[in-house]
């Protein structure tokens, strides 16, 4: 064959092919989860004849959810079918000149032969870990922080702080948006959680968008997705509740809407049951956005009367109240960058409080014993405002914060046993505030400001009224605090350079006045004033690479202070130089075990509200005298954390060893006079050792349909205390394990189970004084619902305490309710608290060199009949 006929051939053989290409048709798109936007991968895609289930082609989606289908023709009159176990089937009519088809494929649960598949309860996309919240919630479950306390993971304390993996929260978003600014207990204790969809964790959120590729973050952050339902429109709940025993009220409603521009959620509480609502409005925020930018400060509460905190037993067992809380959260996309928040929130909380404690301190040669009853009426008031306009871009980054908190608190308290008297106690609180931060992205390189601007006032009054006298302690108090910092950040992959420049500036002023103490314990006024500046460069360097993150910031500040004592007519001043070097390192051995380590070599700024010369009678029984000292703090510590996750398997697991090493050279003293304990500081070298131990790990478990967690923290100081100007050395260590456990045994019955140990001892050296306590509590919940219209939940209670060496006390509780639902949504629900009557509740604490035995007094039997709606 001769050359030119190969060529003429080759040409032929070409333009067929192309003719033959130019015939096909392609057809592809996406498929996501309506409700999370997911990619879904393994979709099960194929091409049917209109009306019939006859397949012509078929394919799977990818791990992205792309799929694609190459015909030779376009299929006139055939439409493409969308099936996935766990997911409603979609179809979509093919149109002759389209050939991109995206879907979005919502859940369903899917029956085959009797048994019930459902999509995963638990999915993760890269560092995003969602959980689907029917999965885990049962029928007696309301509120998002019932469910969210089921999630593996996802630890939720006593304080209403919330972690994932052991580490804290820094965002806590609803639809993306940062609605409650870290007062996320008003939606997770109000949300019906038949209104969230899923609720994400996102690992390591650096919430400032201009950062993401320049600087990590080592906290995740939490965003709620609601249902499609519970969009755009007004839903909520609403309870009114009434009873005996005393006489008993129980009111709510909560109402929320959210729109694609707008969002609003409402809370009204109020009751007397033992419920402190005003918990729920406690803000829970990381500065995590500059490293060092602290917004830190507060004037010292001088006076210090209040109720005591029950440790163990469930503080609604014990608390007499009548709480009110009302908050409004409301948030409006100006445009597709700018949102402006405002929040308001009033609460009011009457506590009622009657407890007996025995107070053993141990000296080096012996002992002091106190017996106390308290008679305590505590009246909170406090009024929140904030508004926030934030814009939040990959090129820039602005958020002002403008604050306004109110307070005024006072305090009425009986006291019987060794020292009778009677005590009142005034103590408002006023803050102001302004929080400007700016940021600005040029390529690899970013600018910022901060400027942080706050001003407290406080003024104290306290009056103790004894058999023959009278003692009146008037404290007026006043600051103003600045901290403003610029700083450059260079990216050169895979480092990060920053420099900060800094000020900080606090001008603080404080007068007192105490009578009816003898003059021969010290100077009864003080009338001083404080003055410093803390010029600061903070160079800081990070590295990503990989699997490798590391920090090092090596902060240097330049800090002049002056102090006058306006009494004495002097004055006083002192230059300080600080350097607070850090190092963290994060290793990824693989996606699902991280270890990190942290050091940190600190000197503590000087503790400038010590400074006064005059006594402070902070109650009844304590006074206290100032101490001029720049000395400062020196603080080492190091940090060893492990954290392991398998979300598909529903395993979590972390693990978090603490070493730190305090030094000083002042002391704290504590001189036991006849009716006043005078806490001074002496100029003694001083230091303290700590071993902290703590690790978490929860699994959820198909077999129980439920979870498993096992908790575990240990605790050991050693250190010393001035008692009578003589050094006591001591150490002391407490230790818990807590496991849990929760179950969906049918579907008509469901239980959770809590066991806590815990051990606390006392050594103190150079003297034979060993003590010990040991405590446990168990808590029982059943739940049965043999109809969707009856519910029946049952909880036991059981306390075990050491009173004393030889002595110990059990006490056990139960509750109950029944719930009735109607159909149009309406429950009723009958209630009775601590059924076996129970009245009081005693435990054994140490608290450095003292030992406390306490007795409280229970809430009685009660009953509550209430009325539940959601709309």
């Amino acid at each position: 064959m001769s050359i030119s006929l190969k060529c003429l051939l080759a040409i032929l053989f070409c333009f067929c092919t192309l003719y033959i290409e130019a015939q096909q048709v392609i057809l592809s798109g996406k498929v996501t989860e309506k409700l999370t936007g997911t990619p879904l991968s393994n979709v099960l895609v194929t091409i049917r004849p209109a009306g019939e289930n006859k397949i012509v082609r078929y394919t799977q989606t990818s791990q992205d959810g792309i799929y694609s289908i190459k015909l030779q023709s376009f299929p006139n009159n055939h439409v493409l079918y969308f099936s996935m176990i766990g997911y409603a089937p979609q179809t979509i009519e093919l149109t002759d000149g389209r050939r991109q088809y995206d879907i979005q494929l919502s859940e369903q649960v899917t029956k085959l032969k009797e048994v019930i598949v459902k999509a995963p309860s638990i999915r993760q996309k890269g560092d995003t870990i969602s959980y689907m919240v029917s999965s885990f919630a049962n029928v007696q479950d309301k509120s998002l922080a019932d469910v969210l306390k089921k999630m593996p993971g996802i630890e939720i304390e006593k304080s209403g702080a919330i972690k994932f993996n052991g580490v804290a929260i820094n965002k806590f978003y609803i639809e993306g948006k940062d609605l409650l600014g870290g007062r996320y207990g008003l939606a997770t204790n109000n949300m019906h959680q038949q209104d969230v969809g899923s609720v994400e964790v996102m690992e390591n959120h650096q919430p400032i968008k201009a950062l993401e590729d320049i600087s990590f973050s080592q906290n995740p952050a939490i965003n709620i997705r609601l249902k499609e339902d519970a969009k755009a429109r007004w839903v909520g709940t609403a309870k009114i509740g009434v009873g005996f025993n005393p006489f008993l009220w129980d009111t709510e409603l909560f109402a929320m809407r959210f729109t694609a521009k707008t969002q609003s959620l409402n809370t009204y509480k109020t009751n007397n049951t033992g419920i402190d609502v005003t918990q729920e409005t406690q803000t829970f925020s990381i500065d995590d956005i500059m490293g060092q930018f602290s917004k830190n400060y507060h004037l010292d509460n001088y006076i210090s009367v209040r109720p005591d905190n029950l440790t163990d037993i469930d503080a609604n067992r014990v608390r007499f109240n009548k709480s009110h809380m009302i908050s409004t959260n409301n948030l409006w996309a100006l445009n597709n960058k700018l949102d402006l928040t405002t929040q308001i929130v009033y609460t009011n909380h009457q506590l009622n409080s009657d407890n007996f404690s025995e107070t053993t301190y141990y000296l080096k040669d012996s002992i002091i014993v106190t017996d106390i009853g308290e008679s305590v009426t505590s009246k909170q008031n406090r009024l929140s405002a904030d508004i926030v306009l934030t814009a939040n871009t990959s090129n820039y980054y602005l958020k002002n914060k403008l604050n306004a908190d109110v307070q005024w608190n006072n305090i009425d308290m009986n006291i019987t046993g060794s020292f009778p008297n009677s005590q009142s106690a005034s103590v408002p609180h006023h803050q102001f505030s302004n929080d400007l931060e700016i940021l600005k992205r040029f390529g690899n390189r970013s600018y910022t400001l901060n400027s942080y601007n706050l001003f407290q006032i406080k003024p104290q009054d306290l009056y103790v009224t004894r058999e023959n006298d009278k003692q009146q302690q008037d404290i007026s108090s006043a600051a103003f605090y600045t901290n403003t910092n610029t700083a450059m950040f260079f990216h050169f992959n895979p480092v990060t350079i920053a420099m900060k420049l800094g000020i900080t500036g606090v001008h603080r002023s404080m007068k007192s006045e105490l009578t009816g103490v003898s003059d021969t314990l010290g100077v009864m006024n003080n009338n001083l004033s404080m003055n410093y500046f803390n010029l600061y460069v903070s160079p800081e360097l990070e590295y990503k690479k990989d699997d490798l993150e590391a920090k090092l910031n090596v902060p240097v500040s330049f800090a002049p202070y002056r102090y006058h004592d306006k009494i004495q007519g002097s004055t006083d001043s002192k230059t300080k130089f600080l350097l607070s070097p850090s190092l963290y390192i994060r290793y990824y051995f693989t996606s699902r075990l991280t270890v990190s380590v942290s050091g940190r070599l600190a000197q503590s700024p000087v503790e400038e509200q010590l400074f006064y010369s005059g006594l402070l009678l902070q109650n009844y029984r304590n006074l206290t005298r100032g101490f001029i000292d720049y000395n400062t703090v020196n603080q080492k510590s190091t940090s060893l954390n492990i954290s392991y996750k398998k979300p598909l398997s529903a395993f979590f697991a972390n693990a978090g060893l603490v070493r730190s090493w305090n030094k000083t050279k002042r002391a704290t003293n504590r001189s036991f006079l006849d009716n006043y304990i005078l806490n001074t500081f002496i100029p003694q070298n001083s230091s303290s050792d700590v071993w902290m131990l703590n690790g978490n790990a929860s699994k959820g478990l198909d077999l129980i349909n439920g979870m498993v967690s096992l908790r575990l923290s240990y605790l050991t100081y050693s250190g010393s205390i001035f008692q009578n100007k003589i050094k006591t050395p001591y150490s002391s260590s407490i230790w818990s394990l807590t496991p849990k456990i929760n179950s969906r045994i049918a579907k008509w019955c469901n239980f959770s189970y809590e066991f806590n140990y815990e051990s606390n001892c006392l050594n103190v050296k150079d003297t034979e004084t060993q003590s010990s306590s040991k405590s446990l509590s168990q808590v029982l919940s059943c739940n049965f619902a043999p109809t969707k219209k009856y519910n029946i939940e049952l909880t036991g209670e059981h306390y075990y305490n050491e009173t004393s060496s030889n002595a110990a006390k059990n006490i056990f509780l139960a509750d109950a309710e029944f719930t009735y639902s109607f159909v149009s949504g309406w429950e009723l629900n009958f209630s009775v608290r601590n059924i076996f009557n129970q009245n009081k509740y005693r435990y054994t604490r140490y608290d450095g060199l003292t030992s406390m035995s306490k007795e409280y007094k229970i809430r009685p039997r009660n009953f509550l009949v209430s009325v539940f709606f959601r709309f």
